[in-house]
């Protein structure tokens, strides 16, 4: 009877091991950017790391340009998912159970049931990729402009980067002239920790010096600029690109003054064949930098903004300077009633606070009443990114079906990705008819006052009241 408990009882041991090893199972969507690098640092059993998330280590400083940090996947193996990890195998019961061993059952049972509910979970973000990157891939086939620079995007994202060095990125590419342009963000070097092990411990880190911090940022500079510049190129299966230039952008409060400042600190423009022809692993950053005949700033301890190699002009001239329209307004003030020009400033604010901590712009449009755009949204995000066509409408009646046909018609000589229109009233029938299955959104009046309250705004809108004002 012992050997017979002794075979349950290394059964429960190898149940221990099957649950831990789900534990450790790790899935996520392709667009989301990587947060463990595929060579991780170790020392016997230990595998470490930078204990804060605003720190990096030296070897994180030093491995941006590594081998296994800027290798697979590239071109078209971007636009594959990617792959479900193997699952543990589910140990057997050595026989069938009496009382006083069916409990290692019943384990094995709710082990079973978690890993089936960890595979679904993992099956579903897999067929959302799979759907997501079809749509990419058929607009990259044509040589649309937002997808090959979204494919660009993606390619930063699929390559491990420490989590205190991943800020916002852009790309953009400009088919008349074969180019794509690249914006990243660098972080704060005064606020950025750079750390490294204390003599030979395996958890106790400390900051580097100021001098090896200033030679670390400095190579930091290089290595970011470089690492876009390159995986950018890989990303060029169609060969659409002839030339990659990236601009580093970051935000820094002056030492002298505290006065917050922001601008391109380094800049650089490269054939491709130049990048494709680096070689990882074997790059010493500052050397390569200055073979690519990049600019940057003359000092990482006093930044100053530099002139970038090359600007893509994204303006658009009809776009005027925002107002704070919300701190003029009362509480439960009623839109419907306010003068027409400051409901579309509120609706760019709206926006603004929706997603602007997503790095979308919101910009307004020179007045025009009743124009095609009141509004402009610029979204840097790879997949879902690109540019939103928005019209406000502050009307006590509902919004005739012809505004909206106008709308889509904007959204079309815009090459918008949506339109998005906003009204303090409502919409009839044949409006929502004739925006199902395009890219419109129309937020009415109680949308819209949902919208504020969740940003804290408690505003109203009383459509009887502003019809009895009649403001022109």
């Amino acid at each position: 009877m012992r050997h017979g408990n002794d075979d349950w009882r290394k059964f429960g041991y190898s149940l221990d091991k099957f649950e831990n090893a789900l534990k450790q199972l790790r899935y996520q969507s392709v667009f989301e950017p990587i947060t463990e690098p595929q060579a991780p640092l170790t020392a016997g059993f230990f595998t470490l790391r930078a204990s804060a998330p605003n720190a990096v280590s030296t070897f994180g400083v030093q491995s941006v340009l590594s081998e296994s940090n800027l290798g697979d996947p590239h071109g078209a193996e971007l636009l594959k998912p990617a792959a479900i990890p193997d699952f543990p195998y589910m140990p057997e019961a050595p026989r069938l159970p009496n009382d006083e061993t069916n409990h290692y059952v019943q384990r094995r049972y709710r082990a079973a049931a978690k890993a089936r509910s960890i595979h679904e979970e993992f099956m579903g973000i897999e067929r959302k990729d799979h759907a997501m990157l079809e749509s990419l891939a058929s607009g990259y086939a044509k040589g649309n402009e937002k997808y090959v620079g979204f494919l660009a995007g993606l390619s930063l994202k699929r390559h491990f980067l420490s989590v205190a060095l991943q800020k916002p990125s852009e790309c953009h590419y400009e088919a008349s002239a074969r180019i794509l342009l690249c914006e990243i963000e660098i972080p704060d070097f005064a606020a950025l920790r750079i750390t490294k092990l204390r003599g030979k411990s395996y958890s106790d880190w400390v900051d580097v010096s100021t001098a090896e911090k200033k030679r670390l940022c400095e190579t930091l500079v290089f290595a970011l600029c470089i690492r876009a510049a390159y995986l950018t190129a890989q990303s060029d299966f169609g060969n659409f690109i002839d030339t990659i230039a990236v601009n580093a952008l970051q935000n820094w409060f002056d030492p002298a003054t505290g006065v917050p400042k922001s601008g391109t600190i380094a800049s650089l423009q490269a054939r491709k064949e130049e990048l494709l022809a680096l070689q990882p692993g074997r790059l010493d950053a500052k050397s390569c930098f200055a073979h690519l005949k990049g600019i940057s700033t003359p000092s990482v301890t006093h930044v100053a903004p530099i002139r970038p190699i090359f600007v893509l002009d994204k303006k658009d001239h009809r776009i005027v300077i925002n107002r704070d329209v919300d701190a003029s307004l009362a509480a439960e003030e009623n839109l419907a009633s306010i003068p027409w020009e400051d409901f579309e400033h509120l609706v760019r604010q709206l926006f603004e606070w929706e997603f602007g901590r997503d790095g979308v712009e919101v910009k307004v449009t020179r007045a025009s009443r009743d124009r095609g755009v009141d509004a402009i949204m610029f979204d840097p995000d790879p997949l879902r990114g690109g540019k939103y066509v928005l019209q406000a409408k502050r009307y006590t009646r509902t919004v005739d079906v012809a505004a909206v046909r106008d709308l889509y018609g904007t959204v079309v000589n815009e090459g918008a990705n949506r339109g998005i229109l906003v009204t303090t009233s409502g919409f009839g029938p044949d409006s929502y008819d004739f925006a199902k299955d395009k890219p419109l959104s129309l937020v009415d009046g109680p949308n819209l006052v949902a919208m504020l309250r969740r940003h804290g705004r408690n505003y109203r809108i009383n459509l009887a009241e502003a019809r009895s004002i009649e403001r022109p």
